[in-house]
């Protein structure tokens, strides 16, 4: 079915922006949010199988680039445990105090099982019956399967993470209108994304097409937030495919260097951003 801008409706301008990896791509042309022209409604259906294959073969154009698999995790530990420990610390930046904390689609549970020991109430969500199985037997963790739309909980949380997950959604506004539900007055709520930089450092970083539906930048993101009643107060770019890089027997000075400048001087191909309920 063909989509519409969800920020700006379906009587916003519609712009062509072509094609990547046979994949036909709209513009809008209000808040600049780019999406697939039409998606099928089960393109996500079979995500982690995709991931897997895809990340098996380092030159396919578009692997989705997702290596959060336990198998991984143990292989480097030291590169997940860094980019969780740069993830709590932009949160405490902002929110000192962590009292609870869910993850939404929070996969196998790492980033949770690590920030476990030193937030007393963490919680995830994640649709996939046999991942959610795995966090929960492996790591202890309280997993939910149904999608946010239907969590019922009587909690507020200090803190709702959501890393690369929004790109992947249908239907994003219902989900960030329910974030800012479960949230506390003064709460904070993290999106992670891929970056739509027109230069993108590191180069050549994919657009993962069809499993990403929206191809977010600073200015759409922060539109779709403020629409679902959320202030940004904070950004960062990052970089991804930092495993992959490690696991085909990098990084090279190139690829660190790389590295930097995405961190550094904000053209990093990943977006993080940070906002609070109005």
């Amino acid at each position: 079915m063909q989509i519409t801008c969800p920020t700006c409706g379906p009587a916003a301008p519609r712009n062509d922006f072509g094609r990547r990896s046979g994949f036909a791509l709209a513009r809008c042309g209000d808040c600049g949010l780019v999406f697939l022209d039409h998606v099928d409604e089960t393109v996500n259906d079979a995500f982690f199988q995709d991931t897997a294959k895809d990340n098996a073969v380092p030159a396919q154009e578009n692997a989705i680039e997702y290596w959060s698999f336990p198998n991984l995790y143990e292989k480097h530990r030291h590169v997940f445990d860094g980019f969780f420990d740069e993830r709590l610390r932009r949160l405490r930046a902002l929110k000192p105090e962590i009292r609870n904390l869910l993850d939404v689609g929070c996969g196998y549970g790492l980033f949770l099982n690590h920030v476990s020991g030193v937030i007393p109430d963490v919680q995830g969500i994640e649709l996939d019956p046999n991942v959610a199985d795995y966090a929960r037997k492996a790591y202890g963790l309280e997993i939910g399967t149904a999608p946010i739309e239907r969590f019922t909980t009587d909690r507020h949380f200090d803190v709702i993470t959501m890393c690369d997950v929004l790109e992947h959604l249908a239907d994003p506004l219902p989900v960030l209108e329910k974030c800012r539900s479960l949230l506390t007055d003064d709460g904070v709520l993290m999106i992670q994304v891929p970056n739509m930089l027109g230069f993108k450092v590191p180069y050549g970083h994919s657009w993962g097409l069809p499993h990403h539906i929206w191809q977010f930048s600073t200015p759409s993101l922060k539109r779709m937030l403020e629409k679902t009643g959320f202030r940004v107060v904070a950004r960062h770019t990052g970089v991804m495919g930092v495993v992959g890089v490690y696991e085909h027997g990098g990084p090279t000075l190139g690829d660190r260097l790389a590295w930097w400048a995405g961190r550094h001087l904000g053209i990093g191909n990943r977006l993080m951003m940070f906002a609070c309920p109005r």
